[in-house]
């Protein structure tokens, strides 16, 4: 039996763990995928580039410091799985 896809909501997917897990993720697995990352020093949009026209990722930018966005961002998107790999 194959488990139902989940949503995965990953800080810092723009960084270098970060975007091989998110590749990864929509690579190999049925999960949807939101990337919030602030694009410092340690992201790089590129690295994304391989899975950006999949519709099962998304992308924000914003600082995950930033309460009332990130209240915006996770009530709007409802993860199942948060994964926090920002710098």
């Amino acid at each position: 039996m194959t488990p139902s896809p989940k949503r995965f909501l990953v800080t810092g997917g723009a960084g270098f763990i970060g975007s091989a897990v998110v590749r990864h993720l929509i690579d190999r697995t049925d999960n949807q995928v939101l990337v919030v990352d602030k694009l410092t020093y340690a992201g790089n949009l590129e690295s994304l580039s391989p899975v950006s026209s999949n519709p099962r990722y998304a992308f924000e930018q914003l600082d995950i410091v930033d309460t009332p966005a990130m209240r915006r961002v996770v009530g709007g998107y409802r993860p199942d799985v948060i994964m926090h790999l920002a710098a």
